[in-house]
């Protein structure tokens, strides 16, 4: 798979030169492959030039429009594998706009109707939700359509990326990023259920190693996880998750205030 694949820069190039011409489907589909595989394993990932790239992914899938004697049944796993790679970006809305382009059809499809399951709870911020619909990604078998005799090689190529780690802690990592940015503090058991650890050893091994910055303006960062103390987690302070002190914003102003203000305003002009 990694032969058959071209490099990002490669890729980069047939975006620039002949993004919409048919020939390129399968260039395109080997690219998904290798960055599905990326995130699968991490000895792949090292060896391989490949990154994330919306855009080679969204060419892919309007392509499938375009050319609907392309897509088949390989076709709509990998557009599957494609919207994989855009959850993986959450809270960016890299989902969102592929799945404008993705038919009811395939979106009511396995494994992409769990997919689209999964975007919405993190998009509702339903996150202890969200696990066990990612983890049913994890089983090959999962959502076989009728007719399938055998799974195929992009199911399980799907498989292998949702149970390595990566994924997860992709997801993880922008999942506790949000939490901090929100709560200065929050229930223990809350932000375990949401983050799918198992305990507060894991959480404090995994909120030290993922930084944020130590407040507005500042290059420095800190852990997300300042303390774990009485069943509460505490986040490290920021700028979104702190009351700023010396806001000229003043709450409980009456309408007959702004009323008058407004009248000075025009009688002035």
């Amino acid at each position: 798979m990694a032969a058959e694949s071209l490099s990002h820069s490669e890729i980069q190039d047939l975006l620039n030169s002949s993004a919409y011409d048919p020939n390129n489907v399968s260039k395109l589909e080997a690219y998904v492959r290798a960055q599905v595989s990326a995130v699968a394993s991490s000895i792949v990932a090292s060896e391989l030039d490949v990154k994330y790239s919306f855009d080679a992914n969204r060419t892919l899938v309007k392509m499938y429009q375009f050319f609907p004697h392309l897509e088949g049944e390989q076709g709509i796993t990998i557009t599957a594998l494609a919207a994989f790679l855009a959850l993986l970006q959450f809270p960016s809305t890299d989902f969102m706009a592929l799945g404008c382009l993705i038919p009811e059809r395939v979106q009511s499809l396995e494994p992409c109707a769990t997919l689209v399951r999964c975007a919405e709870l993190l998009e509702a911020c339903q996150f202890s939700d969200f696990w066990p619909e990612f983890r049913k990604l994890g089983i090959p078998e999962y959502g076989a359509r009728e007719g399938e005799t055998a799974v195929s090689e992009d199911r399980k190529l799907l498989s292998n990326a949702v149970n390595g780690p990566s994924a997860s802690n992709q997801i993880r990592l922008n999942m506790i990023k949000m939490l901090a940015s929100t709560y200065r503090s929050a229930p223990l058991s809350a932000v375990l259920a949401a983050l799918d650890l198992k305990d507060e050893a894991s959480l404090l091994s995994f909120g030290s190693k993922v930084m944020m910055s130590a407040g507005e303006g500042s290059e420095n960062e800190v852990a997300t996880v300042e303390k774990i103390e009485g069943g509460f987690v505490t986040f490290a302070a920021s700028a979104n998750n702190t009351k700023r002190a010396g806001s000229d914003f003043k709450e409980g102003v009456k309408y007959d205030a702004v009323a008058a203000m407004m009248t000075k305003t025009a009688l002035r002009q």
